[in-house]
C-alpha cells in the first residue's frame, strides 16, 4: 500500500496543479465574459438615456455580439481537438494508403479441396512493417497435427497472436515458410 501512495502523488500533484491552471483559467474567463455583459450593457443604459439608440437596438446589438463571442470561444476550445483530429485522419489515410505484399484479389493460388488441418512453421523469421528492428520471431519452428490442442502460452508481447496472424496472411514471414496440409500457404487461395 505504500508503494502504490508513493507511486500515486506524482500524478496527484499533477492533477491538482492541472486542475488549478483549468479553475483558475475557467473563472478568469467567465469573469470577463460576464465584465463584457456589464459593459455591454452600462453603454447601452448611457446610450438610451441620452436618447442616441433604443432599447431594442441594445438588446440586438449585445445578442449578437454575444453570439460572435460564444461561437470564437467554442472554436478556440476546438482547436487542439482539431489538430488531433487532423494527425489522426492522417496517419489513417496513411494506413489505407499502404500496398499490402499479398494481393487480395489475386486468384492465382492453388485452392485445397479437402483441408486436414496439419500446420507447420518452418524457421520462420518475421518482424513487423511498422517495427523493423524488433525481431519478433527468430527460427520460429512450430508443428501442429491435425485434431490437435495446442495452447501457446507467453507474456505480453511474445508473438502468441502474430502466430494467428501469420496463419491467416495478415502478414508474410521475411523468410521461413508456412505450410498447410504440407502446402505452403502462400501458393494457396482460399
Amino acid at each position: 500500500m505504500e508503494l502504490y501512495q508513493k507511486k500515486c502523488l506524482g500524478p496527484i500533484q499533477t492533477s491538482i496543479r492541472q486542475g488549478l491552471v483549468s479553475g483558475t483559467g475557467f473563472g478568469l474567463s467567465l469573469f470577463f465574459l460576464f465584465s463584457v455583459y456589464a459593459c455591454s450593457f452600462y453603454a447601452g443604459a448611457r446610450l438610451v438615456e441620452h436618447d442616441k439608440t433604443s432599447i431594442s437596438d441594445v438588446f440586438r446589438v449585445f445578442f449578437a455580439l454575444t453570439m460572435a463571442a460564444v461561437a470564437m470561444s467554442q472554436s478556440g476550445l476546438m482547436t487542439p481537438a482539431a489538430s488531433k483530429a487532423k494527425s489522426s485522419v492522417a496517419s489513417v489515410f496513411a494506413i489505407l494508403d499502404q500496398k499490402s505484399r499479398t494481393d487480395p484479389s489475386d486468384e492465382s493460388g492453388m485452392t485445397l479441396q479437402e483441408v486436414k488441418g496439419e500446420i507447420e512453421f518452418h524457421h520462420v523469421i518475421f518482424k513487423y512493417p511498422t517495427r523493423p528492428n524488433v525481431l519478433v520471431f527468430q527460427a520460429l519452428s512450430l508443428t501442429i497435427h491435425a485434431g490437435e490442442t495446442v495452447a501457446l502460452v507467453g507474456e505480453s508481447g511474445s508473438g502468441k497472436s502474430t502466430v494467428i496472424s501469420l496463419l491467416q496472411r495478415f502478414y508474410e514471414p521475411d523468410s521461413g515458410q508456412i505450410t498447410l496440409d504440407g502446402t505452403e500457404i502462400q501458393k494457396q487461395y482460399g
